[in-house]
């Protein structure tokens, strides 16, 4: 899987440069400039959402205590992403969507998940949050149309490539909207999926019907597994975390197969089912048409924290075949003890503060050793776990330092899109492709002590 933009041979001069990164970003974060960085691809990015019905079925062994009684589980019966795309622009069209849409219901589920829920610590925490995200925007062009792809070198049309992009828990798909943008500007179409298993401070389901209902983040306290024996309930949120699995598996793979349907042309345009996809009415989802590559092993599939778990798990999943996987400090004690086997070519990008953990050592010692194919894990030195999401775009630099994060904001991500880029551009050769990832990091075996390295040193786990 590579992306669209033609290599140049060595010693050339490109015709179009494929990376130009701002030298700085601002100290302030976004404060005042009230817009996430711009992207530095090639190609103006485009966001759409799409919302779409799947068969209702419920997921999960728990039963909320609050609810005696109640349905096992949680109900899933649509599939909600976000399209990060190479798009076509014009000078009618301005850029810019809303990062924070929810922002009522979105500071009451941190709050929850704090287990600070009071009406009067809502309004306090509206204080320093509205001034923070409040109308900030991240530069796409919503609802633009797909770019056409460029000619493949054997001159037949195109396609572009997929990747499917799982967040972590007390995130939500808009809380990566650089590292999916920065790949849709390089020529990647990018599904960002919004996950209603319970792991996010709040989100909204539409049914078929048009009806609204929110889902709430669950904390693994306030909930019962009738399947268990009495006085052997969980003794923290492992079992939760299992559950929400298989969730989200459910929910890329439906993301799958309505991209699949989109682009294939086998969803029928006057269909009640086609008529509740969000944006259809007003959207063209002609040019989409053959335009993207959903061919079943072709398919990257990423995600950070949690939503990195969900992508290795895909790894040892039958409904799966990814062509490769990135996963960015991946959840592996959630799938401790880990019994799959990673097939497909691995990337692994991993923070400083994970770096020190047990779970890191989870990676080495279960994860790596079931690697059939290529795989790299990297480490960047000053950094910390929210390090991959807007977060740290978002909030003044000195804030950030303050959680300890100790490299700019901006350059983890030129750090880890410069690795992401090689990996995603590398050939079939493996010596080749060993040798040049080599090039981005010093070599190191096991879990290398702190600090790792001066602030931006990046680190590569000896395979």
């Amino acid at each position: 899987m590579s992306s669209t933009t033609e290599p140049q041979p060595p010693g050339s001069t490109p015709r179009a440069q494929k990376i130009s990164y701002p030298a700085s970003h601002s100290k302030l974060g976004t404060l005042w400039s009230r817009s996430l960085p711009e992207y530095s691809g090639e190609y103006p990015v485009g966001a759409v959402d799409v919302e779409f019905p799947i068969p209702k079925q419920r997921m999960g062994r728990f039963v909320h205590k609050k609810v005696p009684g109640g349905e096992a589980g949680i109900e899933i019966d649509t599939v909600l992403f976000t399209m990060f795309y190479p798009c076509q622009v014009d000078g009618s069209r301005e850029k810019g969507a809303l990062w924070f849409p929810r922002f009522g219901p979105t500071i009451n589920g941190f709050l929850k998940m704090a287990g600070r829920e009071s009406w009067w610590l809502s309004r306090l925490a509206y204080v320093p949050a509205f001034p923070a995200v409040y109308g900030l925007k991240f530069p796409v062009f919503q609802r633009a149309p797909l770019l056409p792809p460029p000619v493949d070198p054997n001159g037949q049309p195109g396609k572009w490539p997929l990747i499917i992009f799982s967040h972590g828990v007390g995130c939500s798909r808009l809380m990566y909207t650089h590292i999916c943008g920065e790949l849709a500007s390089r020529g990647y179409v990018v599904a960002a999926v919004e996950h209603r298993d319970g792991t996010g401070p709040s989100a909204k389901v539409t049914n078929e019907q048009g009806d609204e209902k929110d889902v709430e983040f669950l904390r693994w306290t306030d909930l019962d597994w009738p399947d268990f024996p009495e006085g052997e309930q969980p003794k923290d949120d492992t079992t939760l975390r299992h559950d929400q699995l298989q969730i989200r598996l459910v929910e890329m793979e439906a993301t799958l197969r309505v991209i699949r349907e989109l682009v294939e042309g086998e969803m029928d345009p006057t269909s009640k089912a086609r008529n509740n996809l969000q944006a259809s009415r007003t959207y063209d989802w002609s040019v989409w048409r053959n335009a993207v590559d959903t061919s079943h092993g072709n398919i990257c599939y990423a995600g950070h924290s949690f939503g990195g778990t969900a992508a290795l798990a895909t790894t040892s999943d039958d409904r799966f075949k990814p062509a490769s996987i990135i996963i960015l400090d991946p959840a592996t004690q959630r799938v401790e003890p880990w019994q799959g086997t990673v097939h497909c070519p691995m990337l692994c990008i991993n923070s400083e503060e994970f770096t020190d953990s047990e779970e890191y050592d989870v990676l080495l010692q279960q994860v790596l050793p079931t690697c059939k194919s290529d795989h790299h894990v990297f480490s960047i030195a000053g950094t910390t776990h929210p390090s991959f999401s807007d977060v740290f775009l978002i909030i003044p630099g000195r804030i950030a330092s303050w959680t300890g994060l100790k490299l700019a904001p901006f350059q983890v991500f030129i750090k880890t899109l410069n690795i992401i880029d090689q990996f995603l551009d590398r050939g079939d050769d493996t010596v080749s492709v060993k040798w040049d990832m080599y090039q981005l990091g010093s070599g190191v075996t096991g879990r290398p002590k702190k600090p790792i390295g001066s602030p931006g040193d990046c680190l590569l786990q000896a395979s």
